[in-house]
């Protein structure tokens, strides 16, 4: 076989090597900046609200872009804008960036502390949701994605909530009156949507259970709408990667009894 033969065949088996790889391993086609079909979150603020100078508290969308040969970052964040309390604005704002700039940098140290993936460029992409927001509270889910050279992205959520009044993140518990097993109570009540809404075979059942029991932990991923308590469980909390992130949303009607309505909610309970 001559040369010419030769290296024709040489281009033809690495072609079809290639197309072979993007078939098993679809996930490796990801590049820098480019969403998976699981990060579907859009930066906006799902709520506004008119302050008493008739000014609309809302966000301002904030960007952290980077690019090098080896990874890139794509992050966006809200700045709040028009609150009363400017001070309380200044400190909230700065509270939600150094929450981000600390999920950036822990990207960037496992980035360092990995061989880098010849031909592959690692990302980090964050997008957010804003599902509450007044003069008082502050709730943000973060969609994130990341990739390391992996078969998939790893696809998860996570949230911020803050107490803008007292200066303070929020704990779930301190939604709740002092006493109460919350944890047992939101357990129950997510296994049960959970189940029905992932199958009741005992393998998946199994999964749910144990991601819902009242354990530390497993309920502090969540966030707040003006007339509910969702709570997010990421991939391999209550059933496989490929099932994706999974949403609890519980009206406070629902919960109200187990409620402190004099405490931080008492606006959205009683309003």
């Amino acid at each position: 076989m001559s040369d010419k033969n030769l290296l024709i065949f040489g281009i033809i088996g690495i072609i079809a090597v290639m197309a072979l790889s993007y078939i098993l391993f679809p996930g490796v086609r990801h590049i820098a900046n480019e969403p998976s079909s699981e990060f579907n979150a859009v930066n906006q603020t799902a709520v506004t609200t008119t302050n008493k100078t008739n000014n609309i508290l809302t966000a301002e969308n904030q960007d952290i872009t980077k690019q090098t040969s080896d990874y890139s970052e794509n992050v966006a964040y809200p700045k709040l804008i028009n609150m009363q309390d400017v001070g309380a604005q200044d400190k909230v704002n700065k509270v939600i960036k150094d929450f981000i700039l600390g999920q950036v940098a822990n990207f960037e140290e496992q980035i360092m502390s990995e061989d880098i993936s010849e031909g592959f460029q690692d990302y980090l992409q964050i997008q957010y949701l804003i599902t509450l927001l007044n003069e008082s509270l502050v709730s943000i889910s973060f969609s994130v994605s990341e990739n390391f050279g992996g078969a998939h992205p790893n696809n998860y959520t996570m949230t911020f909530n803050y107490d803008i009044a007292g200066g303070r993140n929020l704990a779930l518990g301190d939604i709740f009156q002092k006493g109460v097993s919350y944890q047992k109570i939101i357990g129950g009540i997510c296994q049960e949507k959970l189940i029905a809404q992932l199958g009741q075979d005992e393998a998946s059942k199994a999964w749910i259970e144990e991601g819902t029991s009242p354990q530390t932990g497993n309920f502090e991923n969540f966030g707040l709408t003006g007339a509910s308590l969702v709570i997010y469980f990421n991939p391999d909390e209550v059933g496989p990667y490929a099932m994706g992130v999974q949403t609890i949303e519980i009206p406070f009607t629902d919960i109200n009894q187990y409620l402190d309505t004099q405490g931080i909610l008492k606006d959205l309970i009683q309003g």
